[in-house]
């Protein structure tokens, strides 16, 4: 690893240096992968990463990586956290209880599968109720290296979802666009309507409009 990357690093271990310092131990850093999708789950992880010496290169917001890039680091992050928690709900829940509700409820879920339980929480700008103290950093997914951890985690668990899903309904992509509305996506919607995972009231209402009647 260059002196560069290094540096990189230890700039994305500020917020969480500053914790340690402050007399926390344990720091769980929590980001979710599908918020904006029109099919699928939203997925969140929460990962505990380790407190001295954490040194992956490459590590950043998983929006940045390349594909190939996020499964090496899920593979690393994976191997060398301390404790990383999945919460998923599915289209149907969204639905019901609507995108906000939902984001927050299934950051709740990945911090209640932590095996560890942390002493603070860091999110990428969401506020959640919860007994342990919660710290919303703007672009934290940017910032914060266990956010970016907990970016990656999310986003390939959520993507390997949708690959399964599109051998289950073929025809909408959803290898590709992972549930997301791409033109070939939205154009697929209109020539075979939905199928059981599309979020129906999430993009109806506030995105399409009735564009698709």
């Amino acid at each position: 690893m260059d002196l560069s990357e290094s540096k990189r690093i230890i700039d994305l271990s500020v917020f969480e240096d500053n914790l340690y310092l402050q007399g926390y131990e344990t720091v769980a850093g929590i980001d979710e992968a599908g918020r904006g999708a029109l099919a699928g789950p939203i997925v969140a992880a929460a990962v505990i990463l380790p407190r001295k010496n954490y040194f992956i290169e490459k590590i950043n917001d998983s929006k940045k990586l390349k594909e190939e890039f996020r499964n090496e680091l899920y593979d690393k992050i994976i191997n060398s956290c301390i404790s990383y928690g999945i919460g998923k709900i599915g289209s149907r829940l969204i639905d019901s209880i609507k995108l906000g509700n939902a984001n927050k409820e299934v950051f709740k879920k990945a911090l209640y599968n932590l095996k560890k339980k942390p002493e603070i929480v860091i999110t990428d700008a969401l506020s959640i109720d919860s007994e342990i103290p919660v710290l919303p950093i703007i672009n934290g997914d940017e910032l914060c290296v266990s956010v970016c951890a907990a970016s990656i985690i999310a986003k390939v668990f959520r993507d390997r979802i949708m690959v399964k899903f599109d051998e289950i309904y073929p025809g909408y992509g959803f290898k590709n666009n992972k549930g997301y509305g791409t033109a070939e996506h939205i154009k697929s919607i209109k020539k075979l309507g939905f199928c059981p995972i599309h979020r129906k009231s999430f993009h109806i209402n506030e995105f399409f409009q009735g564009s698709f009647f």
